[in-house]
């Protein structure tokens, strides 16, 4: 097992959530989780290693897990090779997907006792295969930026991702490689695109990417400018059509006769016509 990253979250709602007013010890998992979240956004840590680092038997931190998944702060994704699990991965979610406080066990209420006996889950071995294949090893080797680095910059500028986009940013990476989903979420950034419909917009572009056959960064930046010349084309069409035509009315009786009085002034002011027919300036 590597070691975590030097920090760790522990989001507000965590913090002030009244179901882990008691729980501290779960609150403490939670962050623990982060920190060893923020390479890969899921954490593969074993109950046995959670059990090793805080001293604690493995049905207590089974039963930590089981409070923040119940709480909507964790998601459990298991690895199988057909029916035996290979690996498990821990996603922390900021936001608890089931919010509603009232569905919490009364029985959970108070201290957790470190010697509790109760439903074990199943016990995960340590990672044993990887699910890796040879392509999306060579896109990861050769990356400019890291998978941490993705995540870092999404939780700057639209907040920790939860686990639905953490499992997300994960398989994306896998396929098209950091530096081409690093550049999605900077495209998506520069394009003002809301925290609300980050993943949702992540996921067209790169599905766009992926009819179009596109795996680098140089690929996606030649389509994207295309994308751009068309579009601002298209709407020149658009707005040269929409420019107002000149429009011919009439000109009111009134009006046309006094022209026609003023022409005629004019004309018998100006000239006068001698015996050859030629103009002559009035006197």
């Amino acid at each position: 097992m590597e070691q975590p990253s030097y920090y760790s979250i522990l989001t507000a709602n965590v913090r002030y959530d009244p179901r882990l007013k008691n729980h501290a010890d779960c609150k403490v998992l939670y962050s623990e989780i982060t920190a060893l979240s923020n390479k890969q956004g899921y954490c593969h840590a074993t109950n046995k290693y959670f059990a090793k680092l805080y001293d604690r038997p493995v049905p207590t931190i089974s039963k930590w897990i089981n409070i923040l998944k119940d709480c909507g702060y964790l998601k459990v994704v298991m690895i199988k090779d057909g029916k035996q699990i290979k690996e498990r991965h821990i996603y922390p979610i900021s936001t608890p997907i089931n919010a509603d406080v009232n569905t919490y066990s009364d029985e959970r209420e108070g201290g957790i006792n470190s010697n509790v006996k109760g439903p074990i889950n199943a016990d995960v071995k340590e990672n044993i295969t990887s699910i890796n294949n040879t392509s999306t090893n060579k896109l990861l080797a050769d990356a400019q930026h890291s998978f941490q680095e993705i995540t870092t910059l999404w939780q700057n500028n639209w907040g920790f991702p939860n686990g639905i986009a953490q499992q997300d940013l994960t398989e994306w990476s896998k396929e098209f490689g950091n530096d081409l989903v690093y550049y999605c979420v900077e495209f998506a950034l520069r394009h003002n695109v809301t925290a609300r419909g980050a993943d949702s917009y992540l996921n067209r572009k790169l599905s766009d990417y992926r009819k179009q056959g596109i795996k680098t960064v140089q690929a996606a930046i030649e389509s994207d400018q295309r994308h751009e010349q068309q579009m601002s084309r298209e709407y020149q069409q658009k707005s040269g059509s929409r420019k107002r035509q000149p429009i011919n009315e009439p000109m009111p009786e009134c009006f046309k006769k006094q022209q026609e009085q003023e022409e005629q002034s004019n004309k018998r002011h100006y000239e006068r016509i001698d015996d050859s027919g030629d103009p002559m300036p009035h006197d």
